[in-house]
């Protein structure tokens, strides 16, 4: 009996190529883009060579849903689900029945701490993130999770129900902050951060390229009229505001060093994977984003940015290596979306066809029109469309039209404003019935019934809808914003570059499956079998 016993234990494959975590250390760099490796990894020298050149790298990972935003990116990453499952299917959305705005992670209850503060949970959430996976195992008895971020709805959507702390950057004091739905008061190790004066003993004076400006030059040029202003110019150097260091810096690299910094200190003060039980780490680094949204995707300022990035992340594992030990914890890098190119740059340096509508000028006065014609042709003076978002449909039976016919019309009037190419309606996106649509499976992917309006449009391929006639934006089904990195290392693994496509909602089930402990029955994501075996 024996003997079969330890046979049959011979045959169950092991879960995972890695050796069990100690801690697992899950990373978002918001925005980055895929292709960002591929054009800048020569100039890398630090964490983010390591993972590229010594991780299991998938590079044909895509977000597979429509809203490719901060909230539901970082929902998906957590969760392992599809917002269609999470219910973030927005970074804010109207309340069907208020219709009222809603930030994705307000809570009124949710109250300061320490002064600072609150006004935000994870309520608004629908299902468990990994943390809260981990805690409801046998596994998870003992186990802390600690979510950072410099934005709220980052470190909440990845923490969960239940991490020990979410953390994240509040401008308005220049310290890390977080809300009484996690604790009352900040831990002892965040307040010492919080009191070190760290902005000020870090932060130079000016922003300059950390590299030869040739370097940057290889890619385009620094001064770029679509490119933000910092000032009065948009190239570098770029000289911070004196006392508004703690507003400007996360516009700047000097940001995610901030939160780097931060995270040791959570490793340090919690003693993230060093004792005993497995942990979790969420860390998003935002200035991605803010840098890439002003300056966009090709500009010095972003390249700069990934090249600092790169160098925290050495210092960074190099610290987990010392604190953690080398090959007891992993890493997961990804992303919660990517993002379109600055248009003029598209259209200057790549002949892409490319556009930058301005709302006010060429969206809402056609938006106002279409509005105009329904209320004329049903004769009524209410709003057939509400907030751009839903539709009155009482008003057209009342006028003996059926629904389909006002569809029609309303999809007709938004097909002839040149910035949509498509309209998806409410039946679509809830359906199952296959269809032959362009992008309508990343719609339903993304279209949560609860919350969800009544249509959704789709834009045209390379051009974005702007309140600015400078930077950049995503929120697009297309590849540009959806084609994130996806990589998973540990001391010792084997690299592997592998090209088929998965999806950011694998992430949290592969790194469950590596740890091992159970991961929910429902779930749109799954373990990657290159990395577990």
């Amino acid at each position: 009996m024996r003997l079969f016993l330890l046979l049959l234990l011979l045959c169950i494959p092991s879960l995972s190529a890695a050796p069990a975590p100690k801690l697992i250390v899950y990373i978002s760099v918001d925005q980055m883009r895929a292709d960002y490796f591929e054009r800048y990894g020569h100039l890398f020298t630090g964490g983010l060579r390591t993972l590229y050149r010594s991780g299991i790298v998938y590079t044909n990972a895509d977000l597979n849903y429509a809203t490719s935003e901060t909230g539901p990116g970082h929902a998906s990453l957590g969760t392992g689900s599809y917002p269609s499952s999470s219910g973030i299917h927005a970074n804010d959305w109207i309340d069907p029945v208020t219709k009222k705005n809603v930030y994705c992670v307000e809570d009124s209850t949710a109250g300061p701490v320490d002064g600072l503060g609150g006004g935000f949970s994870p309520r608004n959430l629908v299902v468990p993130a990994i943390g809260d996976w981990l805690k409801d195992s046998p596994q998870g008895k003992g186990s802390k999770v600690v979510s950072i971020s410099s934005k709220d709805r980052a470190a909440i959507l990845m923490g969960g129900f239940r991490p020990d702390g979410a953390f994240w950057y509040s401008r308005k004091s220049g310290t890390m902050t977080s809300s009484d739905y996690y604790m009352k008061t900040l831990p002892e190790w965040a307040k010492s951060f919080n009191g070190s004066d760290w902005i000020e003993r870090n932060v130079p004076d000016v922003w300059e390229r950390l590299l030869p400006a040739t370097e940057y030059e290889k890619f385009g040029p620094d001064a770029f009229d679509a490119e933000q202003r910092w000032g009065d110019d948009t190239s570098f150097p770029h000289p911070f505001t004196k006392g508004k260091k703690h507003e400007q810096i996360m516009g700047s690299p000097f940001g995610d060093q901030l939160l780097m910094e931060f995270a040791l200190a959570a490793v340090n003060g919690e003693k993230l994977g060093q004792r005993g039980p497995v942990d979790v780490l969420c860390v998003s680094f935002s200035n991605c984003d803010y840098v890439g949204h002003g300056f966009g995707p090709d500009s010095h300022e972003l390249l700069d940015l990934l090249i600092r990035l790169d160098r925290q992340l050495g210092v960074f594992f190099d610290e987990l290596d010392a604190k953690v030990g080398k090959g007891k914890y992993v890493v997961a890098l990804s992303a919660d979306h990517a993002v379109c190119p600055l248009p003029e740059f598209n259209t200057a340096y790549r002949t892409i066809p490319a556009k930058r509508y301005i709302y006010n000028d060429d969206i809402k006065p056609k938006m106002d029109s279409l509005s105009s014609l329904l209320k004329y042709e049903l004769d009524t003076s209410e709003d057939v469309l509400i907030k751009n978002s839903f539709i009155n449909y009482s008003l057209a039976v009342k006028d003996g039209w059926d629904t389909l016919a006002l569809q029609r019309e309303i999809a007709k009037g938004l097909l002839s404003i040149d910035a949509f190419v498509d309209v998806y309606f409410r039946h679509e996106l809830i359906s199952t019935t296959p269809s032959a649509k362009p992008y309508i499976q990343k719609y339903r992917n993304s279209y949560y019934a609860p919350r969800g309006e009544d249509f959704q449009y789709r834009i045209r391929e390379n051009c974005i809808i702007s309140s600015r006639t400078f930077g950049t934006t995503h929120g697009s089904p297309y590849r540009y914003d959806t084609h994130v990195p996806l990589i998973f290392w540990w001391g010792g693994v084997k690299p592997q570059r592998i090209g088929r496509e998965v999806h950011s909602v694998d992430a949290a089930p592969t790194l469950a499956r590596i740890a091992g402990f159970p991961i929910p029955a429902r779930l749109d994501g799954v373990p990657l079998k290159e990395v577990v075996k």
